[in-house]
């Protein structure tokens, strides 16, 4: 017998924007629907340098020592484009999704237009570490 409901591909999806949206306390001011929601526009890649949740845990099983010990690197985080709004909930479009690597160099130093230059080149060496 089947069972109804969502494709298997989409149940990984939704658990995955589930726990993105669990792991920050202040997106609990931002409804579920309206962060999935969001989520989904953003394509499931960094906004910086282009990799994929799935291209990210490629490189985290691949260079282990490269993400603070196995506790980072295997989907995309959130970061925030205008580090100094302290509170991830305030502004849903001060969000962006970030691989390890780039939310890790950006820090709060960068805007997020300064980074997108500084992304497109971790991007493009990523995906030659990725072959």
């Amino acid at each position: 017998m089947k069972k109804r409901g969502r494709p298997a591909k989409y149940i990984g999806v939704a658990k995955e924007i589930r726990t993105l949206y669990n792991s920050k306390k202040g997106l609990k001011q931002i409804d579920f629907d309206n962060f999935k929601n969001w989520y989904e526009s953003q394509n499931g890649c960094c906004s910086y340098c282009g990799l994929t949740s799935a291209d990210s845990a490629k490189l985290f099983h691949k260079y282990p020592d490269t993400t603070r010990g196995g506790r980072r690197g295997k989907r995309l985080e959130l970061d925030r484009k205008n580090p100094s709004i302290t509170n991830y909930g305030e502004d849903i479009n001060n969000l962006a999704l970030a691989c390890y690597w780039c939310n890790n160099a950006k820090t709060n130093y960068f805007s997020y237009e300064e980074f997108k230059q500084i992304g497109e080149s971790i991007g493009k060496l990523q995906k030659v570490r990725l072959l």
